[in-house]
């Protein structure tokens, strides 16, 4: 009946309501263009450019978690189908919201036409497939952004995040480093996000490399400037003014070198506007056990809520980095989803078009 299609942050957000509820389960998530499927997708074209991307709802399977995506060029012939992560939700009976990270389908900052397409099953070829608008298209401007802050940031120290939801959150301690870039293209190839508590005195000379985490969806920490355990205001805000000046982020987390805290590092940190984060999952990575030892560690330990500290700078990484596909792969494969320690812990990154 009615739709609307919306950017929050880096998010591409689908708003629609229908005139009954929608029986999800039994909308086919890959149409493939045949007559007799049944499909709900939002279709994309870019301006100026012949063809349509078609983000499909529905499946039997992660009905709420998985989209379809359809490429079909300008002939309407399909030349790819891919499955994608997403949010679905179903505020009431007949509404429902959809999001999802635009990259993931390929889709640029931009303007773009789109429209939605529904076929039913069972009816006569020429009456099935509807669109709205029923004429023409909608226009959207997909814009760049970039992440500036975090919704969190209250004084206070964790150790896990909430257990009744099967998300967890891979940290990494001790960068950037010679090793980052590779852990980034693990997580852009898993399609899993994560968090890296990084070293003042690390930071010149990466900032492309810092740029990079935000820029993919992962989250910036703060773990001091010269790894100092225990440490002092200066230590603490010298590492997050040169996140700043980096990155133009301003972190809401801070993460005290070995573990060690009291009450005057969670104030001063709290003071600076950073949550102190430490973790219930730790292989001891840092000693370099391999990656076999790093990988069962980490697997056998893991539950809902877990924080998994690993370190991704400060030595030979390369046992950590080998174990991560598979960390990944097994705790996906037990229903495990991957969040930024802000979205584990329910607050949400902040983002601002570009000037």
């Amino acid at each position: 009946m009615r739709a609307k299609l919306s950017q929050a942050g880096r998010e591409l957000i689908l708003s629609l309501r229908t005139a009954s509820p929608l029986p999800l389960a039994r909308l086919d998530r890959q149409p493939g263009g045949a007559g007799d499927s049944r499909y709900l997708c939002l279709g994309l074209s870019r301006a100026g450019r012949r063809g349509e991307r078609l983000l499909c709802l529905g499946g039997a399977r992660n009905t709420h978690s998985r989209v379809g995506l359809e490429l079909r060029n300008g002939r309407g012939r399909v030349v790819e189908r891919a499955t994608l992560a997403a949010r679905l939700k179903r505020p009431s009976g007949t509404k429902l919201v959809l999001a999802i990270d635009p990259a993931l389908a390929g889709l640029e900052p931009h303007r773009y036409r789109w429209r939605l397409v529904e076929n039913r099953r069972g009816c006569a070829a020429t009456g099935c497939a509807e669109a709205l608008p029923a004429r023409g298209a909608k226009v959207f401007r997909l814009r760049p952004v970039r992440p500036v802050g975090c919704s969190g940031g209250e004084a206070g120290e964790l150790r896990n995040g909430p257990r009744d939801r099967n998300v967890v959150a891979l940290t990494f301690d001790d960068g950037p480093s010679e090793y980052t870039e590779d852990f980034l293209d693990v997580l852009r190839e898993k399609h899993a996000h994560g968090t890296f508590f990084e070293l003042g005195q690390e930071m010149p000379g990466r900032e492309d490399t810092m740029r990079r985490i935000l820029r993919e969806g992962d989250e910036i920490g703060d773990h001091t400037v010269n790894h100092v355990e225990l440490p002092g205001y200066f230590q603490i805000a010298g590492a997050a003014a040169r996140i700043r000046s980096s990155t133009h982020f301003e972190p809401c987390l801070f993460r005290p070198p070995g573990g060690a805290v009291n009450s005057s590092v969670i104030d001063t940190a709290g003071a600076l506007g950073m949550q102190t984060i430490l973790w219930d999952v730790d292989p001891a990575d840092w000693t370099n056990p391999g990656s076999g030892a790093v990988y069962s560690r980490i697997v056998s330990a893991a539950r809902s809520g877990s924080i998994i500290l690993m370190h991704d700078g400060g030595g030979d990484r390369s046992g950590t980095l080998a174990a991560l596909p598979r960390i990944i792969d097994t705790l996906r494969g037990r229903g495990y989803r991957f969040a930024t320690v802000s979205e584990l812990l329910g607050h949400r990154l902040l983002y601002r078009p570009y000037d």
